[in-house]
């Protein structure tokens, strides 16, 4: 193992921000327990990620590798099994009139450990040095430090550009971050020419199986020609090229130029357990486990025993176990230690609410708010009992308030992990009081969207519920942001709230195409398993919800009385094996399956010697009549009968076409079983 002092002249490592973060202006007289605790600081490896690995330039992590050029940029990223870049991330840059060609300095390697390594680069272009640190960490992201030094006392730089280029294979969807509220438009299908937008932080483009985050904390040093061209996408033949202009108006220099980029393939980690493994419910209450429910032609019994019975593993108890929004403090403790118990009892999981808020009773109120909240001022949500909550920042001392609340609380009331809601989304900040936001050229404050500082809160969580127990989860809630650093450390996440509020469509996909829903909600392409969300009130019906989930291999989390479908779900993917299964989406059937109409959407899962599960969609408008031609040598079946899981009735045997008549987002599940002599 390489072990060298690493010595970082132009960025903060995680471990300088901590320092920093302890040290800023406390506008207390008196220093809390908690302030500046290291709870969920660790430099561990944490399951289920493997060693960082360095062999002279090239990096691995689970499942990725990346290599590096000249530059402190990556040069090829290998991800899900394929090479998805075309050529190295560069900066093209012209200088004094000249175009620059960048040759390799020096580069070597700072720091190895199991959990990062950094590697140094210099590299010379005429007029100009590139200097820079790479640091990469064992969930596969990686921080590019870079450092433009004008050779002379003074140069003038016409243009600079760092330019991504995709193979046009894998640049098949795109989700840039931040979205907007009520719309999918910030998840859609990579343009067939060009996509253009103002600074965007986040951009991830990608296919069904894999991709490329690349994002920055702010536009800082950033001088675009047009600051609604800043980020452009355009397909040229067999190559996708994302640009982002960081100087398009001529600059002169004669101080170095710090940029400092963040760039993750996906997917983080395996997909194992999923969202069907933890099998969630949001039902949460005090009380819940004295609770009467009566099933339809049953007798009553205890809603808790009703849960188990159906398969339920994990449920989410919301903001109200506190009195406080997103406060480590129970309300009524002896009834959480009581719930806690009977989960437990019928090996159900409990996760408690915490948020991304600071509520105007909490006692910290007063001394904290003002260097805490973001600015300007966002949220003022209205909670009960009477209070006002506020967006806060991670950047700053609640990161260590929040820590160290939610180590304390696992421990003292033995629940199996949190329910976050928003908490992973780096809200945009310009309070300078905890280092966000920087000065522009005419004196205003651009805001900060602290990527850092959000995933050590998210690290720090995911760290304390592992320690406490290893199948523990990290639930996360948010809608618009698939920001991978994130949320590599959530165990799962829960997305659609964005939509909820939005008139009914004539169609689903007028509010959610299929591509948004892939390049989005389906979780396979990030490495984190998704979850689809769902309101009565909301513009789509439970069938069409579902429909939409099931052809993507993801749940709707149900509540009791939606459940019905869900228990026999779960029964069926037990009994089933689905994990030891193939799932072959409706992109990649056509060889197994045919259809006679194309509005007819098919996928499936196969396991040869246990048939195979089938799950048809009518993606369009008008009621469709349809038979389905089974391609069963291709899949390894042979003498099937049909059983219909939503009848829970036998069929008959599989014969050359299989009859369909679904209405509009209306679906089927088959479970296509061996016959038994």
């Amino acid at each position: 193992m390489h072990r060298k002092p690493a010595t970082i002249f132009w960025a903060l490592t995680v471990g300088t921000m901590l320092w920093l973060m302890q040290t800023l202006p406390v506008p207390s007289e008196e220093r809390p327990p908690w302030l500046g605790n290291r709870a969920g600081i660790s430099d561990e490896l944490l399951a289920p990620w493997t060693p960082v690995e360095v062999k002279d330039t090239t990096i691995s992590v689970w499942g990725r590798s990346y290599s590096f050029g000249p530059l402190p940029l990556p040069a090829e990223v290998t991800t899900a099994g394929a090479e998805i870049l075309a050529g190295p991330v560069t900066l093209h840059c012209t200088a004094d009139g000249q175009p620059i060609t960048w040759s390799a300095g020096g580069r070597s390697i700072v720091e190895h450990f199991p959990t990062r390594a950094i590697l140094r680069f210099s590299a010379q272009g005429g007029p100009l040095r590139c200097e820079g640190e790479v640091t990469t960490e064992f969930d596969g992201m990686i921080r590019c430090g870079l450092r433009l030094v004008p050779v002379a006392d003074k140069i003038t730089i016409e243009n600079l550009i760092l330019e991504i280029p995709f193979k046009s294979k894998h640049a098949v969807f795109m989700h840039s971050w931040p979205g907007r509220w009520g719309s999918a438009a910030n998840s859609h299908a990579v343009p067939p020419v060009e996509w253009q937008s103002a600074f965007k932080p986040f951009v991830w483009i990608g296919d069904y199986e894999r991709g490329l985050a690349w994002f920055c904390e702010s536009d800082e040093n950033f001088f675009p020609a047009s600051l609604n061209r800043v980020i452009r996408v355009r397909r040229d033949g067999e190559i996708t090229h994302q640009r982002v202009e960081l100087i398009g108006k001529a600059q002169t220099v004669s101080q170095p130029l710090r940029y400092v980029f963040g760039f993750q393939a996906t997917p983080v980690k395996p997909l194992q357990p999923d969202a069907w493994d933890y099998r969630i419910v949001h039902v949460g209450r005090y009380g819940l486990e004295k609770q009467m429910f009566s099933p339809p032609g049953q007798a009553p019994k205890l809603l808790l025993d009703y849960l188990a019975e159906a398969g339920v593993k994990t449920i989410c108890f919301h903001e109200h176990w506190s009195n406080i929004q997103n406060y480590p403090e129970a309300a009524r403790p002896e009834e959480l230690h009581s719930l806690v118990e009977a989960c437990h009892k019928r090996n159900i999981q409990l996760l408690l609410y915490f948020g991304y808020e600071m509520s105007n009773i909490a006692p910290e109120w007063e001394k904290y708010a003002e260097e805490c909240l973001v600015a300007p001022r966002a949220g003022g949500y209205k909670r009960q009992p009477e209070q006002t909550a506020y967006i806060v920042c991670y950047r700053s001392h609640w990161q260590d308030f929040l820590a160290a609340g939610i180590e304390r609380i696992i421990r003292e009331f033995d629940i199996d992990g949190v329910y976050l809601d928003g908490t992973s989304e780096p809200w945009g900040c310009t309070n300078t009081q905890h280092g966000c936001g920087y000065t522009r050229p005419d004196g205003s404050i651009g805001p900060t969207y602290p990527f850092y500082d959000t995933r050590q809160m998210m690290k720090r969580i995911y760290t304390i519920v592992k320690h406490h127990n290893p199948a523990g989860q990290v639930n996360v809630h948010q809608s618009t942001c698939m920001v991978i650093p994130t949320l590599a450390f959530a165990t799962s996440y829960w997305d659609g709230e964005q939509l909820q509020s939005v008139a009914r469509p004539d169609s689903p996909t007028k509010l959610l195409p299929l591509e948004a829903f892939c390049a989005e909600f389906m979780g396979r392409n990030w490495g984190v398993p998704g979850e689809l969300l769902w309101y009565a009130n909301g513009p789509f019906k439970w069938e069409e919800a579902v429909s939409m989930a099931l052809l993507h291999d993801i749940p709707v989390r149900p509540n009791v009385d939606r459940l019905e479908l869900f228990r026999r779900l779960w029964r069926l993917f037990d009994e089933f094996d689905r994990h030891a299964s193939q799932w072959i989406p409706y992109w990649q059937s056509s060889g197994v399956v045919a259809c006679s109409h194309p509005e007819i959407k098919v996928s499936l899962y196969n396991r040869p010697g246990n048939g195979c599960i089938l799950v048809a969609v009518n993606v369009g408008t008008e009621e469709i009549q349809a038979d389905l031609t089974l391609g069963l040598s291709a899949l390894g079946q042979s003498d099937l009968t049909i059983w219909d899981v939503l009848t829970d009735k036998e069929i008959g045997p599989l014969g050359e076409k299989m009859p369909l008549k679904l209405g509009p987002w209306q679906h089927a599940i088959f479970w296509l079983k061996p016959r038994r002599s």
